[in-house]
């Protein structure tokens, strides 16, 4: 229980047996670093929270703690980067106390902004019965935007509704938005502008908010409403928040004005890990806490659970060559394992074979798929483990994406090559007609009908079109005529004809990410060279999409090698990983270069998912068109004291 005086605002405490036995737990389950954040960090305090530190288990306790002294689960917050996180750490809360604290305001910056909004949205003219749209329907309305104000622009939604989140969570300029998202449409700037003000429009008069309109009203709300700012600054006593390196510029304004008056913000996060400012996230909210909270307290969590002293010693030895950063240095809690290996391999194609032999092996010694984890830069960079764990029978799942021919540029490719082959194929013809413009879902059934019927490309040539779709027919044309005189078995030059006389403008117009869907496209062109019978070509591909997918059982337990982005694999961890193509120019990649020291944070993270076994591999050669140049190691390999950090491997083929 307490009671809250104004002035000052001091709390006093009721000395509670609840409260006596609660710190008897933190005594006993506890490391001293951990106990000193429990017990100590009021008013404005940041964590530094390395890797397999028990950072959860400390916000936990901390929950914990705050319950256990008296406080309603009402007046805290705790926000995290996924509901699911929130909901552990709750649930792990109520187990610790055993106590219900249900009505503790848990979740991400969106969940709980929707809880204000709903509350007090009305005062900067919310209405409290709006809808949120999803992704789609956020996407067709700016479709919609664009075929009401400007009906002939080719640009994608999908690169518009990226660029419009963009500005909104990191309150840039326009020009400096475009530079970093799109600096292919910079000279569309006008017009961007334009559809953006008549989507914010259509929104007010639909009476509906997109997802960063959450984040952007709870800040606005408390920017213009000082009654509201500070009717939640005095409701809320304690804030926690889990990941804070991760947060953008929206969501640091929004603590900043959530703490105005009471003071009591517990920011958790590693710097050393902050690896998402594509996604708009800023390290600088981190750096910069004790300047925007004066008399901040810093923490650190620096004992590590996860990984054995060799793979820790490597990673301080990365980071420690980043300027930028509260500087700590990891200590592990496990005994002496193995060095980590790196491995020096020819090429991907023996990068691929290492990976899974290795593999195998692990698991004939009793490692489980599932811990085992392959981790990449970009995703072309996993194509041939993908094809080489197929054809080895071994199940894998791609974390939080598609298998590399499963992704929507790798099939408009592909469909041309599909309708060379069988122009009775519907489907592919209707995917392949749909990327020229002026060509929709209707033209584009009656496109692939005639091609079915005639088995001939000319007659599509014959039909009458006008208008926008005129235009989309003669830029077929142009291609079909360049295509047409190339032998069917010369397949890998149809793909490259396609690709830099048309495709390549339709990513640039279409995705934001269009640089990394040009290398896996590249990567396509390249394998495609291996081959020189079309069918065979686009029977493998089948088998390597659909491949190694073993159905599970009822009650049987799921048992994938798992290959994911390095983004995509933060906070998890595996026993074993393979840190792939650590080549200069792909780890870290050309375009990352001028933001060097995020790239040594995401080499950082990839490092500390392993827990007893490493390898780190590194090529001499690689494939440009038709024929292998020489690689250069990855500076991060180069910048490090190998033969004390590392066992060398190099790979040889038996002869």
């Amino acid at each position: 229980m307490n009671n809250q005086f104004d002035g000052e605002k001091k709390i006093f405490i009721i000395p509670s047996k609840k409260k006596k036995e609660f710190l008897e737990r933190v005594e006993r389950d506890l490391n001293e670093e951990q106990r000193k954040i429990v017990l100590e960090s009021d008013g404005p305090s940041l964590v530094i929270a390395g890797p397999g530190s028990g950072k959860t288990r400390t916000i936990v306790y901390r929950v914990g703690y705050l319950v256990a002294l008296g406080y309603s689960p009402q007046n805290i917050m705790l926000l995290t980067f996924t509901n699911q996180a929130a909901r552990h750490m709750i649930n792990r809360t109520q187990a610790l106390i055993r106590e219900d604290i249900e009505e503790i305001w848990g979740g991400t910056f969106h969940h709980v902004g929707n809880r204000i909004l709903r509350i007090y949205g009305k005062r900067i003219g919310i209405g409290g019965q709006y809808n949120i749209l999803d992704r789609e329907d956020s996407l067709d309305l700016i479709d919609e935007c664009l075929e009401e104000l400007f009906p002939k622009e080719d640009v994608g939604k999908g690169m518009l509704g990226e660029i419009f989140s963009y500005k909104v969570n990191t309150g840039k300029d326009w020009e400096e938005v475009l530079k970093i998202k799109a600096p292919q449409i910079i000279d569309k700037i006008e017009i961007i502008q334009k559809l953006f003000e008549r989507y914010k429009e259509r929104k007010r008069e639909l009476n509906v908010l997109d997802y960063d309109d959450l984040l952007f009203f709870w800040y606005r709300l408390l920017l213009e409403d000082e009654k509201t700012r500070k009717v939640l600054n005095d409701r809320f006593l304690y804030i926690l928040v889990d990941e804070y390196q991760d947060t953008n510029w929206l969501q640091g304004e929004i603590i900043k004005l959530m703490r105005e008056e009471n003071k009591n913000i517990l920011v958790v996060g590693d710097d050393a890990q902050s690896i998402y400012s594509f996604r708009g996230a800023t390290i600088e909210n981190i750096l910069s806490f004790p300047e925007v909270f004066s008399g901040t307290r810093i923490f650190y969590l620096v004992f590590n659970y996860r990984s054995t002293p060799e793979i820790i010693n490597l990673a301080n030895e990365i980071i420690k060559r980043n300027t930028r950063q509260y500087f700590k240095e990891i200590k592990p809690v496990l005994k002496s394992g193995s060095k980590p290996k790196l491995v020096w391999v020819r090429d991907e194609e023996e990068e691929a074979q290492f990976v899974v032999e290795v593999i195998k092996e692990l698991h004939r010694e009793g490692i489980k798929y599932k811990d085992i984890g392959v981790l990449f830069r970009s995703n072309y960079h996993s194509m041939a483990v993908q094809m080489e764990l197929t054809i080895q029978g071994i199940p894998y799942e791609v974390r939080g994406g598609l298998r590399f021919f499963e992704q929507a540029h790798i099939k408009d490719m592909l469909s041309l090559l599909k309708i060379i082959f069988n122009p009775q194929d519907e489907i592919s013809a209707q995917r392949f007609f749909k990327l020229f413009p002026g060509i929709g879902r209707s033209y584009a059934k009656k496109l692939s009908q005639v091609l079915k019927e005639s088995n001939d490309f000319e007659r599509i040539f014959q039909l009458p079109f006008s208008g926008r779709t005129l235009e989309g027919i003669r830029i077929l044309k142009v291609l079909w005529d360049k295509i047409k005189p190339i032998p069917i078995q010369r397949f890998s030059e149809i793909l490259r004809i396609f690709f830099h006389e048309y495709y390549k403008d339709y990513l640039e117009r279409t995705y934001p990410d269009f640089k990394d869907r040009e290398k896996d496209v590249d990567q396509l062109i390249l394998f495609s060279e291996r081959y020189d019978d079309l069918e065979k070509f686009l029977s493998e591909l089948t088998l390597y999409t659909y491949a190694g997918e073993k159905l599970i059982e009822e009650g049987e337990e799921k048992d994938f090698v798992v290959l994911s982005t390095v983004h995509q694999a933060k906070g998890l961890e595996w026993h074993a990983v393979f840190i792939l193509r650590l080549v200069q120019g792909e780890f870290p990649s050309y375009k990352s270069m001028e933001n060097i020291e995020e790239e040594r944070r995401l080499f950082y993270v990839a490092v500390t998912r392993a827990k007893k076994e490493l390898y780190v591999i590194t090529h001499l050669t690689k494939r440009v068109k038709d024929m292998n140049i020489f690689s250069k190691p990855s500076i991060f390999i180069e910048e490090l004291p190998v033969r004390e950090l590392f066992e060398e491997w190099i790979v040889q083929r038996e002869i």
